[in-house]
């Protein structure tokens, strides 16, 4: 068994270990409110204004392809081979290039199976999530196995996808 393969079956063997006992760091970058006893602290949406300012600050702020480029010239791969091995589709990696100007925001499925594939790093991972405006959960089953895989410099998409599966019975990076 190659040393790859013995990530996959050490998740296997600890699953319910590592599930109740792995904890996903978090890497966002927040602001804490001493009012709160340091727990990151939102203004009130107390008007649409509001609201409508934060979805103008999030589409003007959320373009994801710079990262994705950085990340394909420092790991020379080309963008063809990158959503190749992603598993996303032309037509969906097209959307998020020019999704600053679209307003597209791909799902957070297509950003970890990109994220996989680019082999990045959980801390990486989570600026690359955070820009379109996910996280990793320590909630969720499927977050954590790809976060600990991750850990483990396991990025084989259709392994973890097939665990995943075996885990909880669903899909997750390819839904």
């Amino acid at each position: 068994m190659t040393n790859d393969k013995c990530v996959i079956e050490n998740l296997r063997a600890h699953y319910q270990e590592i599930i109740s006992n792995y904890v996903i760091t978090a890497y966002a970058t927040t602001s804490h409110c001493s009012i709160c006893a340091g727990m990151v602290c939102l203004p009130p949406l107390s008007s649409l204004s509001t609201i409508k300012n934060i979805v103008r600050s999030f589409s003007d702020t959320c373009d994801l392809y710079p990262s994705i480029i950085k990340y394909c010239e420092e790991k020379d791969i080309a963008e063809n081979k990158l959503y190749k091995k992603a598993h996303v589709s032309k037509t969906v990696f097209s959307k998020i290039r020019s999704m600053k100007d679209t307003g597209y925001k791909p799902s957070k499925s297509t950003i970890l199976c990109l994220c996989l594939a680019l082999e990045l790093n959980n801390k990486e991972t989570e600026e690359m999530l955070n820009i379109a405006g996910y996280s990793l959960s320590g909630d969720i089953i499927a977050d954590k196995i790809v976060s600990y895989c991750i850990s483990k410099r396991y990025y084989d998409v259709y392994d973890i996808e097939n665990l995943i599966l075996e885990k909880t019975g669903g899909v997750y990076l390819y839904s």
